[in-house]
């Protein structure tokens, strides 16, 4: 009877929060439309496997930098002006807009640590594998965090990215770790391991 109680409480705050995601989801940018299209728009320059590390070298080499007032610069020289960037968290498509969002994620990053695990090329795209680590300022609190990623990536011929998309899973690589949060939503999705 007990149990009938609580399963009862926890229903209106079980349906709100199936709501809000589903309601989130239907406000989302056309991602695979956007994906296909700026894929095709952007063209980059054609790689060979040296140019497709350099790439990928200027790529870690920068994200290094986060947290560190090196940063906004070094991303300066990364970025073409105009480009297609997707994170799989937010859509970008101009320098001026990725460099506010980097100034306010520079506030709150105190440690960032990327590791170039692998790059593979086809035509004009680079395909960075990496691993990354941050401890993170959020809610007065630090927390680490840790995950791995692939990045597609095209350059145009100052060695500027054009196109990036982003693969990785923001679900265990940054949900789960946020203070507060991070329980919630634990509990609305639970990682299951067998």
């Amino acid at each position: 009877m007990q149990m009938l109680r609580y399963h009862q409480r926890c229903l209106p705050a079980i349906v709100l929060s199936a709501a809000f995601m589903l309601g989130g989801c239907n406000s989302m940018p056309q991602y695979t439309t956007d994906y296909q299209q700026a894929r095709v728009q952007q063209q980059g320059v054609m790689l060979d496997e040296q140019r497709a590390l350099q790439l990928a070298n200027h790529f870690v080499d920068t994200f290094n930098k986060l947290g560190t007032a090196e940063f906004i610069p070094a991303a300066k020289t990364l970025y073409a002006s105009q480009f297609f960037l997707n994170d799989t968290l937010s859509q970008y498509r101009s320098q001026s807009s990725i460099l506010k969002h980097f100034e306010g994620m520079n506030k709150r990053v105190v440690y960032s640590r990327v590791t170039l695990v692998q790059v593979t090329h086809a035509g004009d795209i680079a395909y960075v594998h990496w691993h990354m680590r941050y401890d993170l300022k959020f809610m007065g609190r630090v927390k680490s965090m840790d995950s791995y990623g692939i990045s597609e990536l095209k350059q145009n011929a100052a060695g500027q990215i054009i196109f990036q998309q982003d693969f990785w899973d923001p679900a265990n690589g940054l949900y789960r770790a946020l203070p507060y949060l991070g329980g919630f939503y634990q509990w609305v999705l639970p990682f299951k391991k067998p």
